[in-house]
């Protein structure tokens, strides 16, 4: 699987590549082969209130073609990205039916006694 990184508005170190590779094959390791590559594209978003966010986009290309993409803002760049490689990892999963359903049904209270 191939990851690549890259950054607009800021400076990529070296470093940050490396935890941004590192966090997302963490997330996306589990799903093998199915998985052809994964892009990330880091960058600096004005936050209307003041000050500056931290955007994570990440899109990944499955072996049937398909193209899942998530996103995550945060403060952090290491936080909006271990959130959108969560994200990713979900949507892969359920494109994959790799996961059972993420909401179970609820359990019917019964009264002692009830008959249904």
């Amino acid at each position: 699987m191939t990851i690549d990184v890259t950054s607009a508005g800021f400076v990529l170190t070296k470093t940050l590549r490396g935890e941004v590779r590192r966090r997302v094959l963490l997330s996306m390791s589990r799903f093998g082969p199915k998985v052809h590559g994964v892009t990330a594209r880091l960058a600096e978003a004005r936050n209307p209130l003041g000050g500056v966010d931290q955007r994570c986009r990440l899109r990944a290309r499955l072996e049937s073609g398909l193209v899942l993409r998530a996103e995550a803002m945060n403060g952090l760049i290491g936080t909006a990205v271990g959130r959108s490689a969560a994200h990713l990892a979900l949507l892969v999963a359920e494109a994959l039916d790799d996961a059972a359903p993420r909401h179970w049904p609820a359990p019917r209270a019964r009264r002692k006694g009830s008959v249904e």
